[in-house]
């Protein structure tokens, strides 16, 4: 049994393609304008929390059960107790905040829209782009992916890195 699994498994790995999909992606030119870089202010909102009393009582009781006769009797007692309380106070409710680096970058569109293109970096990799033509190719109906590539050479491919469509300008 074992050895038809791994004969399965063998036929069923040399029917799979042995390149990638060979169909290039659609791709486009777009003309980033400028680009800016600025922090979104992400507010954190904490509970605070009540505060806990616990208390231990200790003591004894001490007394006499007097038969009165027939299904009645009393009881004569005395106790002494001390009770211990322990408050641990609560903290109050606050707020921190986290800083979360944007990129906003003005683009032309190979159709002429100028459009707002946006990066969030705590997601994904962003990039403030110099002033010059890029390529890029649609990744959805909202969004773009740009291709980088090295300053020093200009021919590699360092990534590419997607952009929402976040406006118009």
């Amino acid at each position: 049994m074992k050895n038809f699994v791994i004969t399965m498994a063998l036929i069923g790995f040399a029917c799979l393609p042995l390149s990638g999909n060979d169909k290039e992606k659609d791709t486009m030119i777009i003309q980033v304008v400028d680009s800016s870089t600025w922090q979104r202010d992400v507010a954190l909102h904490h509970a605070g929390t009540a505060s806990q009393t616990n208390c231990d009582t200790t003591g004894n009781t001490n007394g006499t059960i007097y038969d009165a006769g027939g299904s009645i009797s009393t009881v004569n007692a005395t106790t002494n107790a001390t009770t211990n309380c322990t408050t641990t106070p609560g903290s109050p409710a606050y707020t921190t905040h986290r800083q979360i680096r944007q990129e906003s970058i003005h683009a032309i569109m190979p159709d002429g829209t100028h459009v707002i293109l946006w990066c969030q970096a705590q997601w994904r990799k962003c990039a403030s782009l110099a002033p010059g033509n890029y390529r890029a190719e649609p990744d959805g109906k909202e969004a773009l992916k740009l291709y980088v590539y090295s300053l020093v050479d200009k021919t590699k491919l360092i990534g590419k890195i997607k952009y929402r469509v976040a406006g118009t300008w």
